[in-house]
C-alpha cells in the first residue's frame, strides 16, 4: 500500500507539473526565403583566324621559332637562318559575351593538319576591352591570341592549315 500511495503521488506531482508549465502536444512550422538569379549562358565566337603570313625555311641545319603575340607581331628567332616576309599577318580574334561581372578562364590549342612543324602552342589570351578574365559592363570582351611553332630545313614547303580551340570555363 506505501509503494501505491507513493507512486499515486508522485503521478499526482507530475500532473501538476505539466499542467503548470502549459505544455502540450503540437506541431510548430516556419517559412524560410528562397530565391534564384538566372543569368545567359557564356558564348565564345571565333571572330578572325589566325594567320602568321609566310615564312622561309632555314637553309642551314638550324631551325627557328616563329612567334606572333596577340598584338600580331611576329619574329621569327634562333639559329636557323628563316625569315618572316612582309604581309599581312592577323592575330586571332574571339568574342566572349555574357553577363557583366562573369568571371571566366580559357584555354587554348593550337594544331596545324599537316606534318613538319614542331612545337606548337598557342600563346595566353590578351583582352582588348576590360580586365582579363571578367566580362566587362558591355556584356561582351574581345580576346587576342598569336601562336608559336618551329620551323626547320625538314619542313615541307606547303602551305599550312589548322585550328585554334578556345574553351572558356566560366563562375
Amino acid at each position: 500500500m506505501k509503494v501505491q500511495n507513493a507512486f499515486l503521488g508522485f503521478a499526482a506531482s507530475l500532473a501538476l507539473a505539466l499542467a503548470a508549465t502549459g505544455a502540450t502536444a503540437g506541431t510548430v512550422t516556419a517559412t524560410a526565403p528562397v530565391s534564384v538569379t538566372i543569368l545567359a549562358p557564356v558564348t565564345v565566337a571565333a571572330v578572325q583566324g589566325l594567320d602568321f603570313g609566310m615564312v622561309t625555311r632555314p637553309a642551314n641545319a638550324n631551325s627557328n621559332t616563329v612567334s606572333m603575340d596577340p598584338s600580331g607581331n611576329v619574329t621569327v628567332t634562333g639559329a636557323g637562318d628563316g625569315t618572316h616576309l612582309a604581309g599581312g599577318v592577323t592575330a586571332a580574334k574571339f568574342n566572349i559575351a555574357g553577363d557583366a561581372g562573369i568571371t571566366y578562364s580559357t584555354t587554348q590549342s593550337l594544331t596545324f593538319s599537316q606534318s613538319g612543324l614542331t612545337n606548337i602552342t598557342a600563346s595566353s589570351p590578351a583582352a582588348t576591352n576590360g580586365s582579363l578574365g571578367v566580362i566587362p559592363a558591355s556584356g561582351s570582351q574581345e580576346i587576342r591570341l598569336g601562336g608559336a611553332f618551329d620551323v626547320s630545313a625538314a619542313s615541307p614547303i606547303q602551305a599550312y592549315s589548322g585550328s585554334l580551340t578556345v574553351t572558356v570555363s566560366y563562375n
